[in-house]
């Protein structure tokens, strides 16, 4: 009964949100560029759900927008070069310090992103607007591999798991936040294009190296 009566409570706030003039829902998803601070950049997506809630009482125009999203944010690191003679058939293994291999590593994290921002839209047609949005974001790590690939002086190439899970294997830190910015337009009320960067706060590397988020983010949404 308990269970029941806290699980209506929770659920109040966006029953009354939902039923609220001001209140839209609609779909969304986009492009991803992740540089992380120390790595190379890498291409990913997102998908997901956003909200938006009006806030006229306080000024027109101004607003709260909201998402739930699968976000994939992947790296590489620079290619490192070791000397020596990497040999297979002597029973030589490729990420032997002492062999000739160049050693190119590839992480791609999915994230749960959690983006609340607040913003301000105004009308610059009779079916136009434009709008800015800022605020907090929030990942919550879901899953991801790392791999390392190794090409050796006589041309073999071979490719490792370093982890089958990113999060559950300890690689990287299951949650980051960070500091996010959107500009964009909206047309006819329904379809919204925009343009963004995403600044990560935390570190989300568990090896002890300081790397932190780094997205630029295009995006496309349909509002109901």
């Amino acid at each position: 009964m308990k269970k029941i009566l806290l699980t209506l409570l929770l659920a109040l706030p966006f029953c009354m949100v939902a039923k609220a003039q001001d209140f839209r829902v609609g779909v969304t998803g986009g492009y991803n560029l992740s540089s992380p601070s120390g790595y190379d950049s890498q291409s990913g997506f997102h998908a997901g759900v956003k909200g938006e809630f009006g806030l006229p009482q306080v000024t027109k125009g101004l607003y709260m927008d909201f998402g739930l999203m699968l976000s994939s944010h992947g790296w590489k690191s620079p290619g490192y070069y070791y000397n020596g003679n990497y040999n297979p058939s002597a029973g030589e293994k490729p990420d032997k310090p002492s062999s000739g291999y160049t050693s190119d590593n590839k992480c791609t994290p999915y994230y749960l992103n959690i983006p609340v921002h607040i913003g301000y839209k105004f009308s610059v047609g009779r079916n136009a607007s434009l709008f800015v949005n800022a605020g907090p974001y929030f990942n919550i790590g879901l899953f991801g591999k790392a791999k390392k690939t190794i090409t050796a002086n006589n041309g073999i190439v071979t490719t490792k798991e370093k982890a089958g899970n990113v999060f559950s294997d300890k690689m990287l830190n299951r949650f980051d936040w960070g500091l996010g910015f959107r500009a964009g337009t909206e047309i006819v009320r329904h379809v919204q294009l925009s343009i963004g960067y995403d600044l990560g706060m935390k570190n989300i590397n568990k090896s002890g190296v300081d790397s932190k988020n780094r997205t630029f983010v295009a995006s496309c949404a349909y509002m109901f």
